[in-house]
């Protein structure tokens, strides 16, 4: 199915022919780069399991239009409104990496969220870009200070408020945290201080890399005993 976000299409797959926006809904969604596919298992899995599921294509990927997403602020901007165009009843999101932190800013802006789900999510965006452009054999952490005054701009003042690990104390829904053991993208310090901040443990899936966690039968079981809480 389409949804129409912004005055462009989004494509959402769902586990049924048709959403009913009535019932409960598991809502996936996906990191930079990658699509709604890489939730396809967990959408037959809950559709299966007589879930209502809806996992969308951020804009810029795969099905859906328009530009990339630039930023964990767009991201969470969209999030919002495409729930709001969706007209769910009760949502949970799940969101993997980049999705997770742009989950955990949208719920605490107001969206529509009932619990949420944090799959190999980063407590920081600057932390991990930095990780992520010293893994790549640059100056990382450099980089990033020197590019500090640009996100600035960018985002009208302080990276505080689009900083999952401050944003997540604000949150009063059910939360669960899940961490790939063997994840070199989003290593599990992050999982550690967004654990701190909101107050809740989380738990490590067992060899397990940052994409290939979200298919581990672990991470399925954990999902289904949390969406009991919802």
């Amino acid at each position: 199915m389409n949804l129409t976000v912004d005055g462009k299409q989004v494509f959402a797959y769902t586990a049924a022919h048709a959403l009913d926006a009535a019932r409960p809904t598991v809502v996936f969604l996906h990191g930079a780069g990658l699509d709604h596919s890489w939730f396809a298992l967990q959408s037959r899995y809950f559709g299966y399991h007589g879930r209502n599921v809806l996992a969308l294509d951020l804009p810029g990927h795969a099905r859906s239009d328009g530009p990339p997403l630039g930023s964990v602020e767009a991201m969470a901007d969209w999030v919002v409104r495409a729930l709001d165009a969706a007209g769910l009843a009760k949502a949970a999101l799940v969101g993997h990496s980049m999705g997770g932190a742009a989950g955990v800013i949208a719920a605490a802006d107001g969206a529509p969220i009932d619990g949420l789900v944090l799959v190999a999510a980063p407590s920081d965006v600057l932390r991990v870009t930095a990780e992520f452009l010293t893994d790549q054999g640059r100056p990382g952490h450099l980089l990033v200070a020197l590019l500090l005054p640009f996100f600035w701009r960018r985002v009208g003042g302080s990276f505080r408020p689009l900083t999952p690990s401050r944003r997540i104390r604000e949150l009063d829904i059910p939360l669960l945290m899940i961490q790939p053991e063997l994840d070199q993208r989003v290593y599990r310090g992050h999982a550690e201080r967004l654990s701190a901040a909101a107050g809740q443990p989380y738990h490590v899936i067992e060899g397990y890399e940052h994409t290939d966690v979200l298919g581990a039968p672990e991470t399925l079981a954990l999902i289904e005993d949390f969406l009991e809480q919802v």
